[in-house]
């Protein structure tokens, strides 16, 4: 084996290909599936295209939309104007905001606050940050933790404060419009992906399962790899390798794999979390629903869904997509019986929804494929995309990355690292990657605000207990 082998092909391993075979070395591209995109791909499922949940491309993912540029597809997405927010018995009227005037308020000052912190390598769960500010009112803490989980699966107690942090910066620092996808990824980013590896050389093989790997002094010395007919070929390692599986699966292949990481063992202190998908067909356009974001506010399941009947133009009904924050309350359920449960929850919200409009469902709940949620203290374990093996390098969603990166930024910013790091190996006389940095804010700035707004702050806070005494 000579070149470069990319195992892994979801949207970190796809990135890597590209840019590796951009410095003009051969690439493989490894994937145990039968399609490439990982969490960013899709499947089909009973004959029907099914994401592995609903995407957003915000402004601030500058690598993610840079490498959509490039790929000559930035068309395939739309902009988004409104994130709307619904309340149990108040359809078809949506709101923008939920919590009184008081709470927004302080939640914004929350903001300020949060944004003065240095953290460094000291780190916080959002949920103790959250409940270490008085100020703050119990609606207020509920409407963030709220929203948080219906985005990350990730409770405020399992939460990154230092994470948090830098996603509002990133928002904050790169305003714009957030985009979608006009259809499925797989149509609409995964699959012109594909086309436009394999159109540059990069030899793309899928139903390849790295199983084990063999390490000899400071050389990976060799791998096996299983065909989905079951069939296990080791092979020796005569170049490089950029590994771009999940961390779990990274932790398998061995300790002394894990021992050369960057901390090493680092990876086996990561965690994810579920984040579920319920898709719903229904047999007729379901009236008052809009074609973007609704987030369904208080929902015990942490529901949020689009309609893609109307988001994508292709469809003469509604398709509900709703990705299910706290699906692993129903992970010891059937799936008929969780299913019960969402739609009997969803009806709840939009009460124009009952059983018979429903034609298909499609349930994901993916505890077999979690999603990395940095909880906190956890980037001091994230590893980096070099390591101790002379050519094994690293990539992923839980690489190392500046606080608040994750998601498919992460996958795309490690794939250019991990691109890097080959480049430092083996054409040291190209310029290095681009990799483009995502804006933070300076505390000090913050703090100051802060302190200014603090008298406002209080005065509000008590303006908000008397209302709620009152009541």
């Amino acid at each position: 084996m000579t070149g470069v082998t990319v195992v892994g092909g979801g949207l970190a391993g796809m990135t890597a290909a590209w840019t590796i075979r951009g410095l003009g070395l051969p690439v493989r591209l490894l994937e145990a599936g039968p399609e490439l995109g990982g969490m960013a791909g899709s499947r089909v499922i009973d004959g029907r295209v099914e994401d592995h949940g609903v995407h957003i491309f915000p402004a601030w993912y500058r690598n993610t939309l840079r490498l959509v540029a490039e790929l000559g597809i930035a068309g395939n997405l739309r902009e988004t104007k409104n994130f709307h927010q619904l309340l149990p018995g108040e359809f078809p009227a949506f709101r923008t905001a939920v919590t009184p005037a008081a709470d927004r308020l302080l939640f914004y000052y929350g903001v300020i606050d949060l944004l003065s912190q240095e953290y460094g390598a000291r780190d916080e769960s959002l949920h103790d940050f959250l409940r270490s500010r008085r100020y703050l009112t119990e609606a207020a803490i509920a409407d963030i933790e709220h929203l948080f989980v219906a985005s990350s699966a990730a409770e405020s107690d399992a939460v990154s404060a230092a994470g948090f942090r830098g996603s509002i910066a990133a928002f904050a620092r790169h305003p714009g419009r957030v985009r979608m996808p006009r259809g499925d990824l797989q149509q609409w980013f995964i699959g012109p992906f594909r086309q436009r590896l394999e159109a540059d050389g990069v030899e793309v093989r899928t139903g390849r399962e790295l199983i084990e790997v063999s390490v000899h002094g400071d050389r990976l010395q060799a791998l096996t790899v299983r065909d989905d007919d079951g069939t296990a070929v080791t092979e020796d390692v005569t170049g490089h390798v950029v590994l771009a599986v999940p961390h779990g699966r990274l932790s398998a292949l061995g300790s002394d794999l894990t021992g050369a990481l960057r901390p090493p063992y680092g990876v086996d202190e990561l965690t994810s979390r579920p984040l579920g998908a319920l898709h719903l067909y229904l047999r007729r356009r379901l009236p008052g629903l809009p074609d973007e974001h609704i987030r369904l506010v208080g929902s015990p399941h942490a529901i949020t869904l689009i309609d893609v009947g109307r988001a994508w133009g292709r469809h003469r009904t509604s398709v509900l997509n709703c990705v299910v924050g706290r699906v692993a309350r129903l992970a010891e359920l059937s799936e008929a019986d969780a299913v019960k449960i969402l739609v009997d929850e969803l009806m709840t919200f939009l009460p124009e929804l009952t059983w018979d409009d429903i034609e298909h469902v499609c349930y994901q709940p993916h505890f077999a494929a979690p999603f990395f949620a940095p909880g906190p203290g956890s980037g001091r374990y994230r590893p980096q995309s070099t390591t101790a093996l002379a050519n094994v390098h690293i990539a992923g969603d839980f690489c190392a990355a500046p606080p608040g990166v994750a998601g498919m930024e992460s996958a795309v910013r490690s794939g250019l690292a991990a691109a890097e790091s080959v480049r430092r190996a083996l054409r040291p006389e190209l310029p290095p990657v681009r990799i483009d940095r995502i804006g933070d804010i300076s505390p000090s700035a913050a703090r100051g605000l802060r302190m200014a707004l603090a008298p406002f702050a209080a005065a509000v806070r008590s303006l908000a207990g008397r209302t709620r005494r009152r009541r």
